[in-house]
């Protein structure tokens, strides 16, 4: 859904500070009083900012649903009002939503009510970021996450019930207590830096989902992973803008070019001296980020005010090769997906193997928006992911989709809790390392020609060198003899 007009439904200070930010942005706003409803059925996106009271709410909002085009979401800018609830008086539930307004911040919780569809939070988080504000999604609670943790006798402990009970995830949270409230770091990770384990220690009724993180050797930034995961580089990568760190058989590789991980040329060398130190070494690769609050934003949009033609062929090449390695290798990859995966950020991801996304994250090629367009594969791999007409939509567009959606398209393998994305990420890593390497290569070699013959020809190959290598007759061998075979890579 596109927003080309939007309105603010009264007038005071709240009514005015939204109004304000809409028409900043450049987004042509219709600006009325309470019970002054005309005038608007041409707008897309309604916010209504009046009395925190569910009577008067039921009024506004069957006045709206009377009195707006059916395409319109109606949202409402406070909190103190059940969002369900509040839909219930509309013929049009699934297009209402909250759009909790943080006066004087940065932040909005965008909150999803029982009926609220996908394609309405995913509109209400678009306009947020229009409208430079820094969205987080949460259910409809009393309290949502800022008013109800910061109430808490002990932020933490609630912290995690927002997050067991599904309300919120551990980034959201920590994002709207440090945006809406000015609590930093956030609960999370304040626990991270304490140490989980003296966290557990000192509270008299710990957390469930701590005690498990405890329980699992996940204590923070002391062992490498608590609520967030944290790099432990090897030697010669501590202060790289990618790191490389080595988990058993599994390498990850870690984007940490603050504040974005964008893709700058500087990056893209980084990567590559990091694969190529993995690419003998490890059997699975984890591309992840260092930072919590987003995967990688895309390129560095200011390096390319100084490229010409030539240089920006070049670097682009010099992408392309990597990528391809990345795919032909025996090597299997894999990226954990967390927060904003942008431009060259969803195209590095779309050049693994798999893509693990967190529920938090966002995939998007907002190239056009740029008028340019995707130049580090998006042209080519969404569509074999996703399909032609959608990857034309979201390259044409330039509008994002969330994990969900992204799952359900087929760009994404699987979708979890934001706590449990860099363990699944190692989880899938382990298992894959744990294969015949002969036959991951051959797999990779083979798989999703674009001709079908010449896909079942090379398949006919690909199982010919596998079964007659080493690893075979020790797979084979190991089946039968009810032992666990001992790959050796030939």
């Amino acid at each position: 859904m596109f927003v080309f007009k939007a309105a603010v439904v009264g007038t005071g200070a709240l009514g005015d500070e939204i109004a304000g930010a809409i028409e900043a942005a450049g987004v042509p706003v219709v600006h009325v009083e309470t019970g002054s409803y005309d005038g608007l059925g041409d707008v897309d996106f309604v916010i209504e900012a009046g009395e925190d009271d569910l009577g008067a709410k039921h009024e506004a909002f069957a006045w709206l649903d009377a009195r707006t085009a059916g395409r319109a979401v109606l949202a409402s800018a406070t909190a103190g009002c059940s969002i369900t609830e509040v839909s219930g008086v509309t013929l049009r539930p699934e297009k209402v939503v909250g759009f909790h307004w943080f006066p004087g911040k940065r932040l909005v919780e965008v909150i999803e009510g029982d009926d609220t569809s996908e394609a309405t939070v995913q509109a209400a988080l678009s306009f947020a970021q229009t409208l430079r504000k820094t969205a987080v999604r949460c259910a409809d609670t009393p309290g949502q996450i800022v008013a109800r943790v910061t109430a808490a006798a002990e932020p933490l402990v609630e912290a995690c019930a927002v997050v067991e009970e599904g309300v919120a995830g551990v980034r959201e949270v920590d994002t709207a207590l440090a945006l809406g409230a000015d609590v930093k770091p956030g609960p999370f990770a304040a626990a991270d830096r304490e140490g989980l384990d003296e966290v557990l220690a000192r509270l008299p009724d710990p957390p469930v989902l701590l005690r498990r993180l405890v329980a699992a050797g996940r204590l923070g930034l002391v062992s490498g992973q608590g609520f967030y995961p944290y790099p432990q580089p090897a030697k010669g990568y501590e202060d790289a803008v990618v790191k490389l760190e080595w988990r058993d058989d599994v390498a990850v590789v870690w984007l940490a070019n603050p504040p974005a991980n964008s893709l700058a040329p500087a990056t893209i060398a980084a990567l590559r001296r990091a694969w190529n130190d993995l690419r003998d070494r490890a059997r699975a690769m984890v591309l992840a980020s260092a930072n919590p609050a987003l995967f990688c934003a895309g390129a560095d949009i200011k390096a390319f005010t100084t490229w010409d033609a030539d240089s920006a062929r070049a670097h682009l090449e010099e992408i392309h090769a990597l990528a391809r390695e990345w795919e032909r290798s025996p090597v299997v990859t894999i990226a954990a997906v967390n927060g904003l995966a942008f431009g060259g950020g969803c195209e590095i991801a779309m050049a693994c193997d798999f893509r693990l996304a967190a529920f938090s994250a966002t995939f998007g090629q907002p190239e056009v928006n740029l008028g340019i367009i995707p130049g580090f594969g998006g042209t080519q791999r969404l569509a074999r992911l996703v399909g032609p007409a959608k990857a034309l939509e979201l390259n044409l567009l330039g509008e994002p989709i969330s994990a969900e959606a992204a799952f359900e398209h087929g760009l994404v393998n699987r979708v979890v809790d934001d706590h449990e994305l860099f363990d699944t990420a190692l989880a899938w890593g382990r298992k894959a390392a744990g294969q015949a390497p002969v036959a991951l290569a051959q797999i990779k070699r083979v798989s999703a020609h674009a001709d079908l013959d010449a896909g079942l020809a090379a398949e006919v190959d690909g199982f010919v060198e596998a079964f007659t290598s080493d690893d075979a007759r020790e797979g084979i061998g190991a089946f039968i003899e009810k032992r666990k075979p001992e790959w050796r890579g030939r």
